[in-house]
């Protein structure tokens, strides 16, 4: 299964290679300037979803741009651009600094704490698979997972799913976990659903109108049978600092009976992120995809906003000041 969901996943990160500029552009601010905001009126996935103005955006930093702007002024004008997207798979890398707006988690409660987790609930003694911490709490399973970037085999997560046997429930804790390889997000996804649902749809933004998208391709998850798989109620801890692979994975979980999404909303990030540059040889990125989630049969929900819990929960500093995570539990009582 392991191999069939990689080359399932293959046409989708085709669009994900570099653009190519066309040929010989002059390198000037003002060309610069303009690249960067035509790539993005007709290529970025999300103007029409946030409602942004993009002609406004151009009218209000477009005249700041003179011919003998200095680098550092014009990296601010494109910086200041770019973040009124609102979207933390946009960035401008100079050798002098990195766009990026992170909006996405700031401001939001982290209800998470490692320490916490680490000295109350993993203790000394929990187990470790690759980049899955596991262990059982009270007669339910317990694994983190901080990164989809990082890996593991086949056999590190039959050692961790099996582990699990006889529990009560399973609690699958991705809070501050930003993102990674997505190939895993389907992987760990179906070591934990129970039924056979289209979980998503993908398209790429073609054109410079709001609706120009095209090249879809439609996801359809079912339990694995190559691989270990758990059988029960499972819970999935998310926060606001879930991004990107790991906002797809709390997606693509959504619409599972055997699954509840516990604690805050994910942070978003649901489009891929592509990389060209600029002729001064400054690098961009932006979101160049979008992914929806079917909610019946006649109507999806973006992704890029976040997902929601179904049981909202919060951690108080006053609480882990006392060594308790009440977002995970919050979910031991759920499987109890």
């Amino acid at each position: 299964m392991k191999k069939y969901i990689l080359l399932l996943l293959l046409p989708l990160f085709a669009s994900c290679e570099k653009m190519m500029m066309d040929d010989n552009p002059a390198d000037n601010p003002q060309e610069n300037f303009d690249i960067l905001w035509n790539t993005i009126n007709e290529k970025y996935s999300f103007l029409g979803l946030k409602n942004i103005n993009w002609d406004s955006i151009r009218n209000h930093y477009g005249p700041m741009v003179t011919d003998d702007i200095s680098n550092t002024d014009l990296f601010t004008i494109m910086d200041s651009m770019l973040y009124d997207l609102e979207d933390g798979h946009v960035n401008l890398v100079s050798p002098f600094n990195l766009s990026r707006n992170w909006n996405w988690y700031l401001g939001f409660p982290d209800n998470f704490d490692y320490e916490v987790l680490e000295r109350n609930y993993l203790k000394d003694d929990y187990r470790i698979a690759g980049g899955l911490k596991y262990t059982i709490i009270d007669s339910i399973g317990y694994i983190y997972y901080e990164s989809f970037s990082s890996g593991f085999s086949v056999e590190n997560l039959n050692a961790a799913i099996n582990y699990m046997k006889g529990t009560k429930g399973l609690i699958f804790d991705v809070r501050n976990n930003g993102g990674g390889v997505l190939n895993n997000a389907f992987i760990l996804a179906q070591s934990l659903i129970d039924a056979e649902k289209q979980v998503l749809i993908t398209s790429e933004k073609m054109g410079p109108g709001r609706d120009d998208f095209g090249n879809s391709l439609s996801y359809t998850l079912r339990p694995a049978t190559s691989y270990a798989h758990y059988d029960g109620e499972v819970a999935v801890l998310i926060n606001r600092r879930c991004y990107s692979a790991t906002n797809t994975f709390a997606a693509i979980l959504y619409p599972f009976d055997n699954i509840t999404l516990i604690g805050d909303q994910t942070g978003g990030g649901g489009g891929i992120p592509v990389d060209s540059e600029l002729p001064n040889g400054w690098t961009y990125r932006f979101s160049a995809t979008r992914s929806l989630i079917p909610i019946d049969a006649n109507s999806y929900y973006d992704i890029e906003m976040g997902i929601p819990p179904d049981v909202v929960a919060h951690n108080t500093e006053a609480r882990m000041a006392e060594g308790k995570d009440d977002i995970l539990e919050t979910a031991l009582r759920v499987l109890e």
